[in-house]
């Protein structure tokens, strides 16, 4: 065999193990980009803003989402899922308002890699994501806001009120998920609602958020 056709084997060879790597180490991270999502199957919450945020984060940077909708689930069978998560390489596990389908327990649920989107289990869990509660006295209303309220706003009826936003809340907790996933560091997350007013639904600087 002549030595140019050496070399050429050679270079097919060597590229044919490049692409090899390639695929298997994109392969490899295409596994680690997925979060696990556990949703309440039956409750009369309007769930819409917080799963698009979720969806929202997912699709901006390409995260696969393991969406499981439960109506009750027990302890066991929440460390099964957590384990078998863990062996899909799913980098955390977000419980959205777990109250809905997982009883307290005496010891809670001290799982790092979970975080739970909750208004009343804040104590069950390592890591929570909830609102800042205002004022008794304050009405405060969570997204999405009926089209009846906003026209009492805007007619002076109400003089202003506080909204939840709930889409920021769940787009939130993906980036904490996945920042888990990359630093194994997770936090609670703390969102204040925002004030609503005639004033401001005039300027429109909410619109975004309040137009469906």
């Amino acid at each position: 065999m002549s030595s140019k056709k050496k070399h050429i084997i050679l270079i097919l060879v060597l590229i044919a193990l490049i692409s090899f790597r390639y695929m298997t180490v994109r392969n490899h991270r295409v596994e680690k980009s997925r979060i696990t999502i556990v949703l309440p199957q039956n409750t009369q919450e309007d769930l819409s803003s917080v799963q698009e945020g979720i969806r929202d984060y997912a699709y901006d940077h390409q995260i696969k989402l393991d969406v499981w909708y439960k109506k009750q689930m027990s302890e066991k069978s929440f460390a099964e899922l957590v384990k078998e998560e863990k062996q899909n390489r799913s980098m955390g596990i977000l419980l959205v308002y777990p109250e809905f389908y997982l009883k307290k327990n005496q010891n809670g649920y001290k799982y790092k890699e979970v975080l739970a989107l909750t208004d009343t289990m804040k104590e069950s869990f390592l890591h929570y994501a909830a609102f800042v509660r205002r004022e008794q006295e304050e009405e405060t209303y969570r997204m999405p806001i009926s089209e009846t309220v906003l026209g009492q706003i805007k007619s002076g009826r109400k003089k202003e009120v506080y909204m939840e936003n709930t889409y920021r809340l769940g787009y939130e907790c993906m980036q904490m998920i996945e920042a888990y996933g990359k630093k194994k560091k997770m936090e609670s997350i703390f969102l204040q609602p925002l004030k609503l007013d005639r004033e401001i639904l005039e300027a429109g600087s909410l619109d975004a958020l309040l137009v469906r």
